[in-house]
């Protein structure tokens, strides 16, 4: 085998490996965000009409590849969710406790994600 050969056949290995690794890491992320969305929906508040906050969160990705981002908010009730995750002061003086239900959920499902990715990437896809 020529050297020019086997440099072609390395260089095709490591794109094949570096596709899968991505399309694998690109899965991993896309699961963890679905995950995050259940967690929330099972923990946010109920209460009110048809259109409730837990029902209210979607997640929307931007960019591509190693660049990829998703990012989960509330579609309809933006406005409210710092006030339910934090807590606040009534205008009548009285505290309404904190109720988390994101920070909990990136909390428990993040660390899991980036273990997964690490061994992604050594082991390949």
């Amino acid at each position: 085998m020529e050297v020019d050969q086997v440099t072609k056949e390395i260089e095709k290995a490591v794109v094949a490996y570096s596709n899968e690794v991505e399309a694998s890491i690109d899965q991993r992320l896309e699961d963890t965000a679905d995950k995050i969305i259940e967690y929330i929906k099972s923990h946010a508040p109920r209460s009110g009409d048809s259109e409730a906050l837990a029902d209210s969160f979607i997640k929307q990705e931007y960019g591509s590849g190693s660049n990829k981002t998703i990012v989960i908010f509330s579609k309809t009730k933006s406005g409210i969710v710092h006030l339910i995750e934090f807590g606040f002061r009534h205008r009548s003086g009285k505290m309404v406790a904190a109720r988390p239900f994101m920070r909990p959920a990136y909390e428990d499902l993040t660390p899991t994600m980036l273990d997964d990715i690490k061994k992604i990437i050594e082991r390949g896809g």
